[in-house]
């Protein structure tokens, strides 16, 4: 979950903030004895500034709600899908869901590894021929895909990424359809999602 103006409370492994999504005031508690994960409790905005103002009365509230933990009124949902409700899991997948479509990069990266696992399986049927337009289509991805890790891959601005660039050129390449497909979804979503980060 992306909280607005969140701030944190290392000490005692919480985090509070505005979540857009719900319109709430949430407070965030880090649990650690299930490797790591969240749980997200609703709060009001008074109990939001008690960050500022009084921060020992928050912090009496996360202890309660470490407590009593979903059984807590305030609870909202939690990461670890074994402490939800039905309708809570709906709530964390539809976090999931959206957390994952904000982050850009990250769906782009996935399309990416998606269009290189196509790429090994057309170089494992490939003639000598086209194994080389192949080759230079990976070096291209491999690159972009470093840029973008590293964090240098500028935003489109409604350009392409140049996935389609070496599949286009053979005809024995653009005919093969999920290559085809893989590729050209990365270079629409490119062009038409990644004009900013």
């Amino acid at each position: 979950m992306k909280l607005v103006s969140g701030k944190i409370n290392q000490q005692h492994y919480f985090s509070v903030g505005y979540d857009p999504i719900s319109e709430s005031y949430i407070l965030v508690q880090v649990i650690t004895y299930v490797g790591y994960y969240n749980r997200y409790f609703k709060i009001s905005k008074e109990e939001y500034d008690w960050f500022e103002h009084d921060i020992n009365k928050l912090i009496v509230l996360n202890q309660e709600c470490y407590v009593q933990n979903t059984k807590h009124p305030k609870f909202f949902f939690s990461e670890y899908p074994i402490e939800n409700t039905p309708e809570q899991n709906e709530k964390l997948k539809f976090y999931m869901q959206t957390e994952y479509q904000q982050n850009k990069k990250r769906v782009l990266r996935d399309k990416i590894l998606k269009f290189l696992r196509e790429i090994d399986k057309a170089e494992a049927a490939a003639s000598i021929s086209n194994f080389g337009s192949l080759n230079l289509c990976r070096i291209w991805m491999e690159n972009i895909l470093e840029k973008l890790e590293n964090g240098i891959l500028p935003s489109s601005n409604g350009d392409m990424i140049g996935a389609m660039k070496y599949i286009s050129q053979h005809n024995c390449l653009s005919v093969i359809h999920d290559l085809y497909e893989v590729a050209a979804d990365v270079d629409t979503y490119y062009s038409n999602e990644c004009k900013e980060w």
